[in-house]
């Protein structure tokens, strides 16, 4: 822990910012299918995954679950399953 409070200027304080990006459903779905890849390639299976997205304790996955609903993580699931290989859940 440092000794001393940060001086106004310094250069390592950090320092939050917006940036211009998706709309936020865009980046919902983007997100989403982030997350479905991810999983997918460490091989879980469909069921995992689904599961994954409905349990609030993951909550990025879960703020798309809320967000867009189960058919939509399901198509997610699917679309990646096409690319990726694996079961149905």
């Amino acid at each position: 822990m440092p000794k001393d409070d940060f001086e106004q200027d310094d250069p390592f304080e950090l320092v939050g910012m917006m940036l211009p990006g998706p709309q936020e459903d865009t980046a919902l779905e983007l997100m989403g299918r982030c997350f479905v890849d991810e999983f997918m390639r460490m091989g879980w299976d469909a069921t995992q995954i689904l599961l994954l997205f409905q349990d609030p304790f993951y909550r990025g996955p879960h703020l798309v679950y809320q967000t867009k609903g189960e058919r939509f993580v399901r198509d997610l699931i699917a679309q990646a399953q096409q690319e990726w290989g694996g079961d149905q859940a």
